[in-house]
């Protein structure tokens, strides 16, 4: 045990004040005559033993009294709880949380710019002879080796403000790996962060005995926040004059009501459409509105609403691709039906294309495939197909009735077996209405509606992965459709010509067709979540020849070269740095712009959800490391930071307490002692 405050020690001479009022007894004697004094004398001598006891007794206490006193304003601590600060083969960490949430307001500035600076007060008072390393959630590797009193205030000064959320079970786990790597024997982490409950689970880090941790809660002013969670759009293709909505999930993390805040759509900077949501405490609502679109471009899109003083989630970024054309590829050798429908249609750009002289490229481009009754396709060719899809296309396929073992490479990976083929006429009688396929496509059906009748068909066995969205009398599907990766397969179990069905001629066909290719329409992501999305596939880059990628912002203030591969045909973009701030960036191909890009901030800080001190110290506890002191962010700018240490000691409370015990019981034995 050691005292903060020393000199408070020499208050035990006031020992010498009772003791000396005990060897020199002041109390004046009063003469007393007695006629008989035989009786007197034997209760004095009794009596005399018990005063000495309890004056005794009562000197104890007093004694008692003023050494717990005196200890308790000395402010004993517990000098285990020492940081190993100071000493050569110690390594100091400083973690700053920058994420967005530590841009929330405080007392004084923001809570970033307080831990800010209340390191640069640390790391003043520390020994100029430490060696430091800071810690931010960017993983900066500038950063991350071993800096002496002058580069550490210096990378303090140009830390980087803006940072995804990041476990902190994470961070510890780096710090604790780049310890070992510098060869330190021991470390001491100081934790600068508001402890947001979605970003302070420690369950997964590894504790390390050697290191010692020192929390610092930061305490925003404001813990309420509305915001917007996300978008999408009622139907992913836009086309320029037609009327499409987009939808906005919006959340009121706050224990008041709000009635009737404006929330604005804009399209490359001009209002496309605005409307109001009320909210209820805690609560959140979906809002509609409708847009219509014109040129044939990329559109820079931002939903927006007003909530100060927490705004880095007030708006969502995203891009509206607008496809003037959709592509469709169709595998055969002739086909006299599909080109009715798209082969003049402005919205299509329709090509027929033989099985043995196929184009990759346009394969991998087109937002519908078909695969008619006479095409023969090879094995490399059929997962070729498969692999369109799972990127986003559809395909649709016609069974070959005079060749039922057609394709079967295709059937097998949809595990669907080609049973016999049946001749007998029949027609569709069920239409999966409730499937998400025709619930926007058929509004209401007849009571004896006009299905395709079928005369010859081969009868299709899946394995429970395709789900029939039409079916015979016999209970036989018509049409399957099965989910591959992104994209839908649609298999029809009968062909097109008029002796094996009237499919070409019933009105469900077109339509069937048309949304089969506006469901594969590759619009590519409309948004990318900072911190989150490191990889960025791209289908539709051109494999051939050299490319150089580059993201930059608007005014090119900031150009970003990503890590390139090409795999299974497709371009793989690793962003290994993140991008500074939400914004639009356009990818640049080759120094030709290829497309714009959309970032939002994660929304895992949206919730101002924190936990207290006794909860850090506890979960950090539980997790096992070891927790010299919770602080609070004064204690650096204000107290030497021993004193700041010595103060999380409790033991004064016991020496307070010990005091005051001992003062009622030298007032029990006064009162009672008889």
């Amino acid at each position: 045990m050691r005292f903060l405050y020393p000199n408070m020690l020499w208050g035990l001479f006031a020992l010498l004040i009772p003791i000396a009022i005990h060897l020199f007894n002041f109390r004046r004697h009063r003469l007393v005559y007695f006629s008989n004094t035989a009786v007197l004398r034997s209760i004095q001598q009794e009596n005399a033993k018990t005063r000495k006891l309890k004056y005794l007794v009562t000197l104890l206490l007093r004694c008692l009294f003023i050494v717990a006193l005196v200890f308790a304003f000395a402010f004993p601590y517990r000098p285990d709880k020492q940081l190993n600060v100071n000493t050569a083969d110690n390594l100091v960490g400083i973690y700053i949380d920058n994420s967005m949430s530590m841009k929330s307001l405080s007392q004084r500035t923001t809570l970033l710019e307080d831990a800010r600076q209340s390191a640069r007060d640390l790391v003043h008072k520390l020994n100029p002879s430490n060696r430091y390393l800071l810690m931010t959630n960017n993983f900066e590797v500038q950063n991350e080796y071993p800096m002496n009193q002058e580069e550490m205030l210096d990378q303090l000064d140009r830390m980087n403000p803006d940072g995804p959320p990041v476990p902190m079970g994470e961070v510890i786990d780096r710090f604790v790996m780049l310890t070992k790597q510098q060869g330190f024997e021991t470390s001491t982490l100081f934790v600068y962060s508001d402890f947001q409950r979605n970003t302070s689970d420690l369950s997964a880090a590894k504790a390390d005995s050697s290191m010692q941790v020192v929390v610092v809660p930061m305490i925003p002013e404001f813990t309420s926040n509305v915001y917007i969670d996300t978008v999408w759009l009622s139907s992913p293709i836009v086309q320029p004059g037609l009327a499409n909505e987009i939808n906005v999930h919006v959340v009121n993390q706050s224990d008041k009501e709000v009635k009737g805040l404006p929330v604005s759509f804009t399209m490359n900077g001009s209002t496309a459409a605005s409307t109001t949501v009320d909210l209820e405490k805690n609560g959140d609502a979906e809002i509609a509105m409708q847009f219509v679109a014109d040129g044939t471009d990329e559109k820079r899109c931002s939903v927006g609403l007003m909530d100060h003083p927490i705004t880095f989630d007030d708006s969502f970024l995203f891009v509206i691709s607008i496809k003037p054309s959709l592509s469709v590829v169709e595998l055969g050798s002739d086909s006299p039906y599909c080109p009715l429908i798209f082969g003049d249609d402005e919205q299509f750009r329709y090509t027929l294309m033989e099985p043995s002289r196929f184009d990759l490229n346009t394969l991998s481009q087109a937002q519908l495939l078909i695969v008619n009754e006479n095409a023969n396709l090879n094995e490399t060719l059929q997962q070729t197909l498969l692999d369109v899809v799972s990127d986003g296309a559809s395909l649709v396929v016609f069974a070959s009735l005079d060749d039922p073992e057609n394709n079967r490479y295709l059937f097998d990976r949809l595990g669907l077996a080609l049973m016999e083929t049946d001749t007998n006429a029949t027609a569709a009688e069920d239409l999966a209405l409730q499937h998400a396929f025709f619930s926007d496509m058929i509004l209401d059906l007849p009571q004896h509606p006009d299905l395709p009748k079928v005369k010859r068909h081969i009868r299709l066995k899946s394995n429970g992965l395709a789900t029939p969205l039409l079916t015979l009398q016999n209970a036989d599907p018509l049409l399957l459709t099965e989910q591959v990766g992104k994209g839908h397969v649609f298999v029809f179990a009968t062909a097109l010509r008029p002796e094996c069905s009237n499919l070409a001629d019933n009105a469900l066909f077109v339509p069937t067709m048309v949304k089969a290719a506006l469901l594969g329409a590759q619009t590519g992501k409309a948004f990318y979540t900072i911190g989150a999305d490191k990889v960025l596939v791209l289908s539709d880059i051109s494999l051939l020849g050299d490319r150089q990628f580059l993201f930059a912002n608007a005014d090119r203030s900031f150009e970003l070269m990503p890590a390139t591969e090409v795999r299974n045909n497709k371009v793989c973009l690793y962003l290994n740095d993140d991008l500074p701030s939400a914004g639009f960036y356009d990818l640049i191909v080759n120094d030709t712009l290829n497309r714009v890009t959309a970032w939002n901030e994660s929304r895992v800080e949206s919730r101002m959800d924190f936990i207290d001190r006794a909860e850090i110290e506890s979960a950090m506890k539980e997790a096992g490391f070891n927790v010299a002191a919770v602080l609070d962010i004064t204690d650096f700018a204000t107290n030497d930071w021993v004193d700041a240490m010595a103060r999380q000691s409790s033991q004064w409370k016991l020496f307070v307490l010990i005091a005051l015990l001992a003062l009622l019981a030298e007032l029990a034995v006064l009162r009672f002692w008889k």
